[in-house]
């Protein structure tokens, strides 16, 4: 009889090790679940603001700009700002400029400025290329204001100048609060 009762304490035992270990294991799946559908909306946010590709770098609108890794700039100028505290700062390259705004401590991208033909979005437009090139491209759902097209996802607006039916200026530009 003592036996008997060994063997039922062993399989409570068990029992209660195997339901605990099926709970554990449920939750770390849950975990899981969650940090995939998280990472997936990162990954689907991303895609709700323009980005501008040189060369092998994104540059994305709003981040630190020291996160960026970039090369060497050609040209470095700043300026005290007039809309925030410290100083703006500009990177120039071959064929474009990045501006940047203070942040604190932290120096954060405001705009990309296309400075010749050779820079192009990252849908392939370029300076030099057609109004209809970027309605094509980009469609009509634009705000147009004199020569001006503005394009907006998200905090971010790609803006194209347009004289004679011509592309003469593309930037990028993070909208601030």
């Amino acid at each position: 009889m003592k036996n008997k009762g060994i063997i039922i304490a062993i399989v409570v035992v068990v029992a209660i090790l195997a339901v605990g270990s099926f709970l554990k294991f449920g939750n770390s799946k849950q975990e899981t679940e969650t940090i995939e559908t998280n990472t997936t909306t990162q990954q689907e946010s991303a895609k709700e603001v323009y980005q501008f590709k040189a060369e092998d770098k994104t540059v994305d609108l709003g981040v630190e700009f020291a996160s960026l890794n970039m090369p060497k700039e050609n040209e470095y100028s700043e300026i005290e700002s007039c809309a925030f505290e410290g100083m703006d700062k500009e990177y120039t390259y071959d064929h474009y400029m990045i501006a940047t705004y203070p942040d604190g401590d932290k120096d954060k991208v405001k705009t990309v400025y296309f400075l010749d033909e050779e820079a192009q979005t990252t849908e392939g437009v370029k300076m030099g290329d057609t109004y209809e090139k970027m309605v094509a491209v980009y469609g009509e759902n634009y705000q147009k204001s004199d020569d001006q097209y503005t394009y907006e996802k998200g905090k971010t607006q790609l803006i194209f100048l347009i004289e004679d039916n011509v592309i003469s200026q593309i930037e990028y530009n993070y909208v601030t609060d």
